[in-house]
């Protein structure tokens, strides 16, 4: 039996907060497209500045625009186009959770981005 699960849900978001990045890194994975899917042969990928992305669970359902900040300490999404007015009147960008968009247009100038893994050979004697 695994000790270090939990059903706690105060712990699971002590986890998410106080997590170090390369775990809270997993949590900026978002959903492709389905024409997406198919063409770069995957299921979800890591969300980045420049991507076109939908919401698809919220207030702001069905909206769409620009990622412009992708914050990895806080495993949010700042997108360009969907903002909300504070108390004082300033616009400002709603932070919103990676699994509840869809990326529907991808920046495809990074190659790590879509570097396969090497499956190892298995040599034949």
């Amino acid at each position: 039996m695994n000790k270090k699960i939990t059903k706690n849900p105060g712990k699971q978001r002590l986890k998410i907060y106080k997590g170090p990045l390369h775990t809270k890194r997993k949590l900026l994975v978002c959903p492709l497209d389905k024409p997406l899917q198919k063409k770069h042969d995957l299921k979800s990928i890591l969300v980045r500045k420049g991507d076109t992305v939908k919401v698809m669970v919220g207030d702001e359902k069905g909206k769409s625009g620009k990622v412009e900040i992708v914050d990895h300490t806080k495993a949010k999404v700042f997108v360009k186009d969907i903002k909300y007015k504070n108390s004082r009147g300033q616009e400002k960008m709603y932070p919103l959770v990676a699994s509840n968009l869809l990326i529907t247009d991808l920046v495809v100038d990074d190659l790590k981005r879509f570097k396969k893994k090497k499956t190892p050979e298995k040599k034949v004697e």
